[in-house]
């Protein structure tokens, strides 16, 4: 379980921040994903031991950072700092102050939530959730609405949803799922997965056929799909 987020500075002045991972487990361990880096430690392990590993660790932790910098990254936290993508686009959550409350928005790679000084960090990462929720919903309607006129496929219902085994679903009574984490990912992507399923509506299966009502309408998904592996 993703606990804290923390920032530990190298001797070179070189910065690493990550998140700790406590568990049940007897070594330590470190992953980069997602653009992301996570020090996996046992639920008692001294977090002094666990940054004296990072620092081991540096050079291959920042080529992994770099060689994987166009990835998607998915919020965690949603509190103030944190970095994420949103179609492509990279953003980081930032607080400014306001005297009354106002809604957030997003504006020059910046989700920024005005806050008091009354809020605290529960307020901030529901607030950017909220947002992040919102703008996901609003580029997925307009990217369906670009595609089924493309394609002439209209589903009867949409529905934005986290989902664990799939991006994308479609029912034999022509309702179309897309998983809400394809927005981590660029819009090709987003393309794609909506493209899927929308070849779905007529070909409910994995056939030569649908393969090739994809490709008609997306050439490239066999790369596209390697992305999102």
């Amino acid at each position: 379980m993703l606990t804290e987020k923390r920032s530990l500075t190298l001797e070179d002045g070189r910065t690493i921040e990550y998140f700790v991972d406590r568990g049940k487990r007897r070594n330590t361990y470190i992953s980069v994903r997602d653009g992301r880096v996570v020090l996996k430690l046992s639920a008692y392990s001294d977090i002094a031991k666990g940054e004296q590993f990072i620092r081991e660790k540096a050079d291959w932790i920042l080529e992994s950072l770099q060689t994987h910098q166009t990835e998607a990254i998915r919020p965690v936290t949603f509190t103030e700092g944190e970095r994420f993508t949103l179609a492509g686009e990279e953003y980081v959550i930032t607080c400014q102050p306001a005297e009354r409350y106002t809604p957030p928005r997003f504006e020059d790679g910046k989700l920024i939530v005005f806050v008091s000084r009354t809020n605290d960090d529960r307020y901030v990462a529901s607030q950017a959730a909220r947002a992040l929720a919102d703008k996901t919903m609003e580029i997925i309607r307009r990217e369906f609405e670009r595609l089924t006129a493309l394609t002439g496929l209209f589903p009867k219902k949409v529905t934005v949803k986290q989902m664990t085994a799939s991006w994308g679903r479609c029912s034999s009574k022509g309702d179309i799922s897309i998983n809400s984490n394809a927005i981590f990912y660029d819009l090709e992507c987003i393309d794609y997965v909506i493209i899927h399923e929308l070849c779905h509506l007529r070909h409910m299966d994995h056939s030569p056929e649908f393969w090739a009502l994809v490709g008609k309408y997306c050439p490239e998904w066999k790369r596209i799909r390697g992305k999102m592996k």
